[in-house]
């Protein structure tokens, strides 16, 4: 964890500590209704402060604010979801607008090669098991085998570099991916097909415009919601 992690980390138990033992001892009375929702907040402004990438941060401490607020009964229930599409729109509006460049991919600096990858066999073949949350994976499979993944993220980005791959024809990639971004670069000579649901969500795929004879194939379908998932 950073210094500045730390520091909000503990500042806010320190205040967290001494307000409920106050209450117990009676000496303050207030409500620790909704107390939960600072393992949401905490970790999410720590993001904020700390991450390159502040939109997962930023969205994911809305929420929970918004949480805190439901449950104490300041905005009702039945609107916690109009307030989250609001939040959600206002960020990602505010991201793209002003801070394009801080905006996550595959191509950055920070890169990461992660070859490691937790497997399980699923009808003969050896799939791929991928999740984040409120965070950043970028995995490369240059000159390993792949035969398809699993990926969820929620508050995150996953980024698939499958360029130089040895890739199982018919591979396929299922992924489920909220409030998050994804991002899958495949070689110019494989073909992809996908069937993905969106909601409050955008997929760019630039299609093949004539199929490649004897090409291997790239099935990718699942759901994505209130993000985006672009396919190179």
């Amino acid at each position: 964890m950073s210094n500045t992690g730390k520091i909000i980390t503990g500042a806010a138990l320190l205040v967290f500590g001494s307000v409920w033992a106050l209450e117990i001892t009676h000496v303050i009375n207030i409500s620790f209704e909704g107390w939960w929702t600072i393992f949401i907040i905490i970790p999410c402004l720590i993001g904020v402060f700390s991450s390159k990438h502040k939109t997962a941060p930023l969205i994911g401490l809305g929420t929970g604010v918004l949480l805190l607020l439901s449950t104490r009964g300041v905005i009702a229930w039945n609107d916690f979801w109009k307030y989250i599409i609001c939040l959600t729109a206002i960020i990602w509006g505010i991201m793209l607008l002003f801070n394009r460049k801080s905006l996550p991919g595959i191509s950055s600096p920070d890169k990461k090669t992660v070859k490691e990858v937790k497997q399980i066999n699923q009808d003969g073949r050896m799939i791929r098991q991928i999740s984040t949350t409120f965070g950043k994976q970028l995995y490369e499979f240059s000159g390993q085998r792949f035969e398809g993944a699993t990926v969820e993220t929620s508050f995150g980005f996953v980024g698939l570099d499958l360029r130089n791959a040895d890739i199982l024809d018919g591979a396929i990639v299922d992924i489920d991916c909220n409030f998050g971004g994804m991002e899958i670069r495949v070689d110019k000579n494989i073909q992809v097909k996908h069937a993905v649901e969106t909601s409050f969500a955008g997929l760019e795929y630039n299609e093949l415009p004539h199929p490649i004879e004897n090409a291997k194939t790239i099935y990718i379908k699942g759901k994505c919601s209130f993000g985006g998932i672009e396919i190179k």
